[in-house]
């Protein structure tokens, strides 16, 4: 099966934010594009259309960044 560019990367993200849930802990954009190799400006349109659809959620500030928005365990 052939998926897009922008839903594999959709998924690793997902799938790295899932990784540090436990923590509780936002993370940056930079460190989710660097663990998961994706590029950082597409990274940022992907988590706003994951944020769209309550998958993923923001916080802003210099301690902000992007968790997920329920449990992995809910996301299908």
């Amino acid at each position: 099966m052939k998926i897009s560019v922008k839903t594999d990367y959709a998924a690793r993200a997902v799938l790295g934010l899932a990784r540090h849930y436990q923590s509780g802990m936002p993370q940056h954009v930079e460190t989710i594009a660097e663990e998961n190799g994706i590029p950082s400006k597409y990274l940022v349109q992907i988590l706003i259309d994951l944020k769209s659809r309550n998958i993923v959620k923001s916080i802003r500030g210099k301690e902000g960044g992007y968790l997920l928005a329920k449990s992995p365990s809910e996301i299908t």
